[in-house]
């Protein structure tokens, strides 16, 4: 495998050496071949490889954010707010719904295919030099050494950079010092790499905490929080705590298009806002918001120039794709992939005004606690029918595992509402039968995964921030 991948990479860099360009599709489609021939390496093989290039992270002003929920939200508005204070801002998140290049934004906008296909090229021919033998970078580790190569040469004020899976043993936590650490929500995914309990998720993710850099965090539960101020103590790192109660007066008002937007004040020791608005019917993104707000605190008490209205307007004009996103007329879409997200999501979803029937596409891979989410969507009785659908990825729960959850949960939840269900082998089949079906003042919801929601708009030729 590796000697096919030396020949792919030799046969790529003899046609840029001859002045070729290469094609974005041919990129995209080596990058998706790579998990096929490594494996995740050590933070500091990864920071090794780094100094070779040139330790770019040293030239940048970098915010880096982990959590389990969150963190891109949390990217995306804080991103915005330094974006109106007249910063050039880069953000490197994941996983991206539709195209690859949404990891890799400029100023809030996704890079061209050419800078993509550009930068590429520059990796493989480090990765060539460095002679990586059979310790070719994973997947994530290729797309993060791309980011920073893109930012040393399309260099930014700041970047904001989120982890991938954890923290602690993250390819992002080889940086060499971040200007402002930000763990977002804590809540039990990916134990089979973290742990099985909060208190040890939450100690791979304050992996990311520095010495004297300050931090932010959420307090959302006791058992992450000790974790984390105990990490923070013993690294002189300042903390800046976001409570439940900084956020009040929540309500959901039109705006002048007649789009349901949330409006909420803010009050913590440092700061209070009044009037603050999102874009969004997601009350679960108040929080994420606070964190940003708390993020611009704590850049200002080290010198950076955010204005109030920075706040308030940057908070007003974010966007962020597949989080409770309505992307046609009454059909929303959300990322919900675990058991807390999936909680926020129904708690949304019972909210939006629904004059007939409510319809859920639903569909999972295999590493989560889909059983969990299922009995939560039984349970919450919000819906009159779920699509169920195989994802198109090799992760996806099949249809026969599918159907056996929600039957077995069926028989053990107490439901007291009949409940239409459909079973589907591709996310295109489920939507032609629903858009089909669809009647005046039903309303139709698509969640479960971060993969379903870009199988969604892909099938539909929505591309993200459209």
């Amino acid at each position: 495998m590796m000697e096919e991948l030396k020949n792919s990479i030799n046969e790529l860099l003899t046609r840029l050496d001859a002045g070729e360009r290469l094609g974005f599709y041919e990129c995209d489609r080596f990058v998706d071949q790579i998990p096929a021939f490594t494996e995740k390496h050590s933070v500091e093989e990864t920071r090794k490889f780094l100094e070779f290039i040139g330790s770019p992270d040293r030239k940048m002003h970098i915010i880096h954010v982990a959590g389990t929920n969150g963190k891109g939200s949390v990217c995306n508005y804080l991103s915005e707010i330094l974006r109106q204070a007249g910063f050039s801002v880069g953000m490197f998140t994941s996983p991206h719904l539709v195209k690859v290049t949404e990891r890799f934004c400029i100023n809030g906008k996704p890079i061209e295919d050419s800078i993509f296909c550009e930068i590429f090229g520059d990796l493989l021919r480090k990765i060539k030099e460095y002679n990586y033998d059979d310790d070719f970078p994973s997947y994530f580790e290729f797309l993060f050494f791309m980011a920073m190569l893109l930012y040393e040469k399309y260099p930014v004020d700041y970047l904001v950079l989120e982890t991938g899976l954890g923290g602690r043993l993250d390819a992002t936590n080889s940086i060499h010092q971040p200007v402002l650490d930000v763990i977002t929500e804590i809540g039990m995914d990916h134990m089979q790499y973290l742990g099985n309990t909060i208190s040890r998720i939450a100690g791979e993710k304050a992996g990311i905490i520095r010495s004297n850099t300050p931090l932010v965090f959420c307090n959302r539960r006791d058992e992450s929080t000790e974790v984390i101020e105990k990490r923070a103590e013993e690294l002189s790192a300042k903390v800046y705590k976001v409570e439940p109660d900084y956020v009040k007066d929540i309500k959901t008002a039109p705006d002048d298009a007649g789009n349901i937007c949330i409006d909420f004040s803010y009050e913590s020791q440092y700061d209070k806002y009044c009037g603050l608005r999102l874009q969004t019917v997601a009350k679960f993104q108040i929080e994420n918001a606070a964190i940003a707000i708390m993020c611009a605190r704590a850049l200002r008490d080290i010198g950076v120039n955010i204005a109030d209205e920075d706040i308030s307007y940057g908070l007003k004009k974010a966007r962020w794709g597949g989080r409770m996103e309505l992307i046609l007329p009454g059909f929303y879409v959300d990322g919900a992939h675990n058991v807390d997200g999936m909680e926020a999501f129904l708690e949304c979803a019972g909210e939006v005004p629904c004059e007939k029937k409510r319809t859920l596409l639903f569909g999972a891979v295999a590493d989560k606690q889909y059983h969990l989410m299922i009995r939560q969507i039984l349970e919450s009785g919000i819906f009159d029918e779920v699509c169920v659908s195989v994802l198109e990825t090799g992760r996806s729960v099949s249809e026969s595992q599918l159907r056996a959850a929600f039957e077995s949960e069926m028989r053990n939840a107490n439901i007291e509402r009949d409940i239409r269900f459909s079973y589907y082998t591709s996310v295109r089949d489920a939507l032609m039968d629903i858009i089909t079906e669809r009647g005046a003042g039903d309303v139709v919801f698509a969640a479960g995964s971060l993969y379903l929601v870009g199988q969604v708009r892909e099938t539909l030729g929505i591309l993200p921030g459209h």
